[in-house]
């Protein structure tokens, strides 16, 4: 087997392990409380939907992504961090990864609940929950297809296609969703996210925020304490008392 053929595993990194296993978790507890307690999904305390953030459960925001409906979603939300994510991680470090995720996440569910506001006020989906990776997962595909655009995806698994049309179909693919379909409009939370990690991106590549960054990293960086060159000596009167003074 030739070297081009054989697929290319990174190794999985520290951020992604820990989304991971938080969506692995909560997904079987969610199972767990759903069929043996009457407490009902977990879906509806953080998922995020328009009537709990505006009722000021903001927290909602940030918990989102972490239940799935189903555990080929979590499978495969699951498999693109590690294949795309880990390499990011690596490549960026930990801090940047994590600003990235974070701004894909809140750039998500803002679109969504603007979208939601404006056109679905008083209807079902004005209650009914957003939840899952697909927006992190849309935002590391469009990550993936400005740095690597030549790379090849497996488009449904079967068909061969460089990263930089395989993000141009994900993007007409939710558009349809959200335009299209009356029960597409989590696809807005997708879009969301995606056009938040294209400005990320323009922005940390922006010779001002080099400079700014840079500036900020020296600023909270702590600076060493210059030793003294001044040596302390004791000095005795002639009585050989005890020394009166330093110098």
């Amino acid at each position: 087997m030739n070297a081009q053929s054989q697929i290319y595993l990174p190794k999985l990194t520290l951020v992604n392990k820990s989304l991971i296993i938080v969506s692995a978790v909560v997904f079987v507890l969610d199972l767990i409380l759903t069929k043996m307690t009457s407490t009902g999904s977990l879906f509806s305390m953080f998922g995020l939907s328009a009537n709990s953030v505006f009722t000021g459960h903001v927290y909602t925001m940030i918990t989102y992504p972490f239940f799935s409906r189903s555990i080929i979603e979590v499978i495969l939300n699951c498999l693109m961090l590690w294949l795309m994510g880990s390499e990011f991680e690596a490549n960026w470090g930990t801090k940047r990864y994590v600003s990235f995720i974070l701004t894909t996440v809140l750039g998500g569910a803002l679109l969504y609940l603007g979208i939601v506001a404006l056109f679905f006020q008083g209807s079902d989906v004005y209650f009914f929950p957003l939840t899952g990776f697909a927006g992190i997962v849309g935002a590391l595909c469009l990550a993936y297809a400005v740095i690597y655009p030549d790379r090849i995806f497996s488009f449904l698994m079967i068909i061969p296609v460089k990263a930089k049309y395989f993000c141009m179909i994900l993007v007409v693919i939710s558009l349809y969703q959200g335009i299209a379909s009356p029960t597409g409009v989590g696809a807005w939370g997708q879009l969301g996210a995606i056009a938040s990690a294209y400005l990320f991106m323009i922005a940390i590549s922006h010779r001002n925020f080099k400079t700014l960054a840079d500036k900020m990293s020296k600023m909270t960086q702590k600076r060493p304490v210059k030793k003294s060159k001044a040596k302390l000596t004791i000095v005795k009167d002639d009585n050989d008392q005890p020394p009166k003074y330093w110098q």
